[in-house]
């Protein structure tokens, strides 16, 4: 009988305000697959035929990826989509699973051959940035700084009083839509801001500090050219600190926002009321950070 096990993969918040490209976190959104040996290769969706075409599917490219690096064929295999209910082109990490999770299985069937270390590696490289594939396979918040040559991340140490309250409009925003508005140079003092943010935001999240938090997340590279792509976001941002959140923040490239707050129900009541009328479909989700990260099986 060959080889059978179970792949599962968080979804991820990346950027975090000042955080751009570098700080990111696990949260409790899965893509979960059940994997084994087969005479041909087949991707199904619980136990039907896979929607996105082969040469479309991520988790397939990263298996080739992790083929191509290990310079090692291994065995055909079908992959049966069990759960994802990571939003797709919302800015929560959906592309990260799947590079992950495919990393992962050719790992798997060649024998476990990389550690985790080399599998975050080899998930940067192909994604291009640490933000969402560190903390997908990791857990929890991370905070990376890579080059060719380097990889070094670090965890944060994790409270477990902090929820996130995420919004998701029935709109998609692509990575490089979002991406094509940024500019090209930017003035120092808008980089200062954001170097001296992270650094105290990175210590307010590690000491459980979080009275100065939505100061802390006022970015200046990357948040002000998106707010437009994405409809009433700043509208949604007011709207958050005038019910009382600690801070607000677009996750990853967006259109998903998201607000930082303690467990309040009373908070999320609010916000789900003044989100349905808005013109645009919101949803709202309170989700707290996944500590356990990918998981094989």
């Amino acid at each position: 009988m060959g080889l059978k096990f179970k792949v599962k993969v968080p979804g991820t918040s990346a950027n975090i305000g000042v955080g751009y490209d570098c700080l990111g976190v696990a949260l409790d959104y899965f893509l979960e697959l059940e994997v084994e040996e087969s005479d041909k290769i087949e991707f199904l969706e619980n136990g039907k035929p896979f929607s996105i075409p082969i040469e479309e599917n991520l988790i397939f490219e990263a298996i080739k990826y992790t083929e191509k690096y290990l310079v090692k064929n291994i065995p055909s295999y079908k992959v049966n989509i069990v759960k994802n209910n990571i939003p797709i082109s919302r800015g929560l990490g959906s592309s990260s699973s799947a590079i992950v999770a495919g990393i992962l299985i050719a790992n798997k069937f060649a024998g476990d051959v990389l550690d985790i270390n080399e599998v975050a590696k080899l998930a940067v490289e192909m994604e291009g940035h640490p933000d969402n594939v560190v903390p997908a396979i990791f857990g929890g918040m991370v905070l990376t700084a890579h080059d060719k040559e380097n990889i070094v991340h670090s965890s944060l140490i994790n409270s477990d009083d902090l929820c996130f309250y995420v919004m998701i409009p029935d709109f998609k925003l692509s990575t490089e839509k979002a991406r094509s508005v940024l500019p090209k140079m930017y003035l120092v003092s808008d980089a200062i801001n954001n170097i001296s943010k992270l650094g105290l935001l990175v210590n307010a999240f590690n000491k459980g500090e979080y009275n100065n938090l939505r100061f802390l997340l006022g970015d200046k590279i990357h948040q002000p050219y998106r707010f437009a792509l994405i409809n009433d976001s700043e509208k949604i941002f007011e709207i958050s600190k005038k019910y009382g959140a600690l801070g607000e923040y677009i996750s990853g490239a967006g259109p998903t926002l998201i607000s930082l707050n303690y467990d309040n129900d009373e908070f999320l009541e609010n916000m789900k009321k003044e989100l349905s009328e808005l013109s645009d479909n919101w949803t709202i989700e309170k989700k707290k950070i996944n500590l356990k990260g990918a998981e094989v099986y």
